[in-house]
């Protein structure tokens, strides 16, 4: 059962060590902000040095409380952070923000004392929290006074600085909860997930996330955010060694691997994010709580470059833009000026008078078609107030707002040196978005979320797959081409014929069996063959084979695989691998010697449907290659897609066993798909039936 976290983000009784009557001091600044949200709990400073701090009594030490408080604040010096810890337990404290780091063994000594005392532990190394939504906070990095009532935006970020910026960068910004959990000695950033689900007015999560320190509970705290409807915005750094390398260095943490998060967010339909500026504007959409029927967006514009650049934006995030009927551009075409197109995006602007009633106008006939999920009113917002066109817009858009489909605003750019106009526009209920790429890229994951599919449930190996299977693992040698390839077989991927040869003859026996050219490859436990020139390819006369074999076996060893030479289509990779934290992952790539190079590739937690298979193959940068085109014909997508499930069924039904599955290449084609190397770590198989 969760642990009960309420002591720590709505807590009655406050009691802050290290509390100190310097501003600028953690002690001191937190005491300060208590009064911030309306909402004051009894608060106790901690120290023997002062009598009064900001109007309340000290208590001079744990002792002297007079009450067993809620919340004990650790704001003290490293040196006494253990045994003001120890003080406020014995006091009875229920939880503890640490404000200070520790090293990690002390880090250890604190979670146990915490867990011995039944105490929720934020921290250490925790900037704290602010609860908008309850009117409570312990934080040092206060909220300015007044800026913000609560809103719907619960934020969780593993950045005391990205909490601090978020608290002031932006008034739009309306949060339910902020908070940093520091270390996750105690409470993790699944519990404050699972808090923030449960707060009134909680409309979306936004997560800066460098690890999971809860794997069980990250999932189920996304599994119940997808059940309450409540979308998941994810900022990840550590695409790269080099920021990974900083995450560790940085937070004394190893980074969450990126394959296996892509693989749980696509299981929970959780919205991946690359920027700042995408993280705050989609969080900004989502926050209002838009209900998107079937179409696309119409665009109401004031520009013709603004239209161009309109169309490149759309098409380079796939957002859907409506498709007006002829009803539609006939009505437009008879409020346009004779030179603007009644398409969408529409350029609406020709020097009209009366431009909020033009706007409007234009905005209605968007609305009303079929086509239409929501309007979008685009120009620069961010100009000086002297320039009266944008708002004339707004005031035009603002007629047709809260009608039975959403309209928002965005601004073309993001320089908005002069941001009063749009803060009037939000405050009368029209969303303003920021520039034309980053809101564009924020409204196709509203789209796309619309147009989430529910993937059928994966079916697991059947009795006889799994009994051949656990046959040929028991068979399977370490780095071994062949058994590897038997393995893939009995769990149901088509894999290339090939026959193990330890002589001349044998090799030129095997490959008359063959109809057409074959390949030799060392059947040597070697993991790169390529690299150490253990393939011989096209092999068509049977002294070619006898030569490509004497060399092998002279160079390498004399064990040599025979199969046929597998032409054309394209080359995938296939992976399987279980992750220590989220179990048993599948992917498939680019293949082929730039499989590395390339990085293209989508992962899934395993097992996974066809469909699901299927729309990984179509979210890969290669996806257009599979497609006939120009004469060539495009791959059988199914066999391809069934291969990728197939192998996902192996790697889940074996987690205990199978270490990582690499299929490359997979060669796909009109006529299907099949494997013509592979490579299986394992671990000792044990009860296998």
């Amino acid at each position: 059962m969760a642990a009960d976290l309420s002591p720590l983000l709505c807590p009655r009784s406050i009691a802050v060590f290290g509390a100190s009557a310097r501003p600028g001091r953690p002690g001191h600044d937190l005491i300060a902000a208590l009064g911030l949200l309306g909402s004051t709990p009894r608060v106790y400073p901690v120290t023997p040095r002062y009598e009064m701090i900001l109007g309340y009594a000290c208590m001079p030490d744990a002792a002297a409380l007079p009450e067993a408080v809620d919340l004990a604040v650790i704001a003290s010096g490293a040196a006494r952070i253990l045994s003001d810890c120890d003080a406020a337990l014995g006091a009875g404290a229920r939880a503890l923000h640490v404000v200070g780091d520790l090293p990690p063994a002390d880090c250890d000594r604190l979670k146990a004392m915490a867990r011995s005392a039944g105490a929720v532990l934020l921290g250490p190394n925790s900037v704290g929290f602010v609860n908008y939504a309850q009117s409570t906070l312990s934080t040092w990095i206060a909220p300015p006074e007044g800026q913000r009532g609560a809103g719907g935006i619960a934020l969780v970020l593993q950045s005391g600085a990205l909490i601090s910026y978020a608290n002031e960068i932006d008034p739009r910004l309306r949060f339910s909860l902020a908070v940093q959990p520091g270390r996750e000695a105690g409470a993790t950033l699944s519990d404050m997930m699972s808090y923030s689900l449960d707060l009134t007015g909680t409309r979306v999560v936004g997560l800066y996330l460098e690890t999971v320190a809860d794997p069980d509970g990250f999932v189920a705290a996304l599994a119940r955010a997808e059940m309450r409807g409540v979308p998941v915005v994810a900022l990840t750094p550590g695409r790269s060694q080099a920021a990974a390398d900083a995450i560790a260095t940085h937070a004394r943490r190893l980074a969450g691997g990126t394959a296996a998060l892509e693989a749980v967010f696509r299981r929970y339909g959780v919205v991946q994010v690359r920027t700042m500026d995408d993280f705050w504007t989609t969080l900004r959409l989502f926050s209002a709580d838009l209900t998107l029927g079937p179409g696309g967006l119409a665009v109401v514009t004031d520009s013709g470059a603004q239209r161009a650049m309109t169309l490149d934006a759309a098409s380079a995030v796939g957002l859907p833009l409506a498709r007006f009927s002829e009803a539609t551009e006939a009505k437009l075409k008879a409020l346009l000026s004779s030179d603007l197109e009644p398409r969408n995006p529409l350029d609406i602007w020709s020097g009209e008078e009366d431009l909020p009633g033009h706007t409007e106008a234009c905005l209605r006939a968007a609305l009303e078609d079929q086509d239409t999920a929501l309007a979008l009113v685009l120009t620069d917002f961010g100009v000086p107030e002297a320039d009266t066109f944008p708002t004339r817009m707004a005031e035009g858009a603002l007629r047709v707002a809260g009608g039975n489909k959403p309209v928002v605003a965005a601004s073309f750019a993001t320089r908005h040196f002069f941001p009063a106009r749009i803060l009037d526009i939000e405050a009368k209920g029209i969303p303003v978005l920021d520039g034309l790429e980053t809101s564009f890229a924020a409204l196709a994951h509203l789209f796309a979320r619309r147009d989430r599919l529910q993937w059928p449930a994966a079916p697991h190996l059947s009795t006889s797959e799994r009994a051949a299977t656990c046959e040929a693992l028991a068979a399977l040698r370490p780095a071994d081409e062949a058994s590897a390839l038997a393995v893939l077989s009995a769990a149901g991927v088509s894999v290339a014929p090939a026959h193990v040869v330890y002589s001349r003859e044998e090799a030129i026996s095997a490959a008359a069996a063959f109809d057409g050219p074959v390949v030799l490859k060392t059947a040597e436990p070697i993991l790169h063959k390529t690299e150490a020139r253990g393939v011989h390819l096209d092999l068509r006369e049977p002294e070619a084979v006898a030569d490509a074999y004497e060399d092998l076996a002279g160079r390498i060893g004399p064990r040599v695989l025979v199969a046929p030479m597998v032409r054309g289509g394209v080359e995938l990779a296939l992976g399987a691998l279980v992750d220590p934290a989220f179990g048993p992952m599948v992917m498939v790539g680019a293949g082929g010697v730039a499989a590395e190079i390339l990085a293209d590739r989508r992962f899934a937690l395993a097992p996974v449907s066809e469909e699901e298979a299927l729309a990984m193959l179509a979210g890969l940068r290669l996806s257009p290659l599979l497609d006939p085109y120009r004469g060539r014909p495009g791959i059988d997508r199914a066999a391809a897609a069934g291969a990728v499930a197939a192998l996902s069924r192996l790697v889940a039904a074996f987690p205990d066993h199978v270490r990582e599955i690499d299929v490359n290449p997979l060669i796909t084609g009109p006529r299907g798909a099949v494997a013509v190397d592979a490579v299986i770590l394992s671990y000792p198989l044990e009860n296998p039936v």
